[in-house]
């Protein structure tokens, strides 16, 4: 989530003031990119990056950012991307050995794979914290920089441990299978996992959220976790029905196969144009209950934040968006991927037309106030350190 957002170059996050009611002035963020600018540089970063098998891809995560981020403005001033290639390049390489690591001990033995499992798995939520505080320290706007707190038995609480217990459906479904109740297990572990997952990801937002700080202010967040489960249940009730349209589709299919209406079907070798077609249909299956849960995630999250006097209010809807998925792709497809810049620069500048900032007060005495507190200076100056690393994530 935290990277669909800053992918865009919108990133803002929330604080424990009474929110601002409705006349307050509201301020939309503004997208000024265009496709003809992005695609020259990013058919430079394309073609460098293959030309160096990779490396220049940190510079081209750089140049990139900084084009994204200076395209999206609020209040007339543009944000700003500061970091630099070789802390990205370091943790690119650093993630790369793990999962070469993990790999590799596949091809040694079970357990020898199981043990680099747990290995990446205890990394995974130190290198979530890190890629956080590397993107907020180097995320500008007016001057004044975000900033993340290390965090890390947060991390490990809600990035690790609270995903042990998405084990126990697992172990309902092998103990009750063994049974001869395998019917049973299933449901029984699907009503586990509905009840288990909405609140690891509701408490993943309020973590994430609530250790971000901005010109020497703390966010808060403010959302229920009913909100979560009223998500996902809307989210499994749109698999079912894609589901069942991906069902009826191929059961047609079978149908006249077996009436002999498709010449050289073989059910345990079918052609490529089955293969290619089942691909079709449940690609965007996928996507419509994945833009589902995107946007309301997102939209979740901005609207239960906070800064100072100031709340966010996202309008991502899901009919609109989806359009926009599924018409990127398909143009993306049929310009054989000449097309990305087009299609990222129609999707920021779609969720920046529906990100806005409510709130009473100037935004200049913001700024103001926090440059007369001191809050700029060590972030602004801080070095590089071997660990100042972004991931990705």
């Amino acid at each position: 989530m935290h990277h669909e957002t800053m992918a865009s170059g919108i990133y803002l996050p929330e604080l424990d003031v009474p929110a601002a009611d409705l006349t307050d002035r509201s301020r939309r963020l503004e997208f000024r990119g265009n496709a003809r600018d992005y695609f020259r540089i990013w058919i430079v970063n394309v073609a460098l990056s293959l030309v160096t098998l990779g490396i220049y891809s940190a510079w081209a995560t750089v140049r990139t950012r900084r084009y994204m981020y200076a395209s999206t403005a609020l209040a007339d001033t543009p944000f700003e991307y500061l970091a630099r290639p070789l802390p990205i390049l370091r943790g690119r390489l650093l993630t790369a050995l793990i999962f070469a690591l993990y790999a590799l001990a596949g091809h040694v033995s079970r357990p020898v794979q199981l043990g680099a499992a747990l290995v990446v798995g205890l990394f995974m939520p130190w290198m979530i914290v890190k890629s956080l505080m590397f993107r907020a320290r180097y995320s500008s706007w007016r001057g004044l920089r975000f900033h993340f707190t290390q965090d890390y038995a947060g991390a490990y609480q809600w990035y690790l441990l609270t995903y042990l217990l998405l084990a126990v459906p697992m172990v309902l479904v092998i103990v009750l299978s063994a049974g001869g109740h395998a019917l049973v297990g299933l449901l029984l572990a699907f009503a586990a996992f509905t009840g288990i997952y909405p609140w690891i990801k509701g408490n993943q937002q309020q973590w994430m959220i609530e250790h971000h700080h901005f010109g020497g202010k703390s966010f808060r967040f403010k959302g229920q976790l009913s909100n979560y489960y009223a998500i996902y249940i809307k989210a499994v009730g749109i698999a079912i029905v894609a589901f069942l349209a991906c069902a009826a589709l191929f059961g047609a299919l079978a149908v006249s196969a077996l009436k002999g209406h498709l010449q050289g079907f073989n059910p345990k070798a079918p052609p490529i144009w089955f293969i290619a077609s089942a691909y079709l249909v449940m690609a965007p299956a996928y996507l419509a209950v994945w833009t589902y849960a995107h946007k309301a995630m997102t939209n979740q999250m901005y609207n239960q934040a906070q800064l100072g006097s100031y709340r966010f209010h996202s309008t991502l809807a899901y009919w609109p968006l989806l359009g926009i998925y599924l018409s990127n792709a398909v143009v993306v497809l049929c310009t054989l991927g000449l097309a990305w810049p087009w299609a990222r620069i129609r999707l920021a500048r779609y969720r920046a037309a529906n990100l806005e900032i409510i709130g009473g007060g100037d935004l200049n005495d913001f700024v103001r106030d926090a440059f007369s507190h001191g809050e700029v200076g060590a972030a602004a100056t801080e070095m590089d350190s071997l660990l100042g690393i972004d991931i990705g994530l």
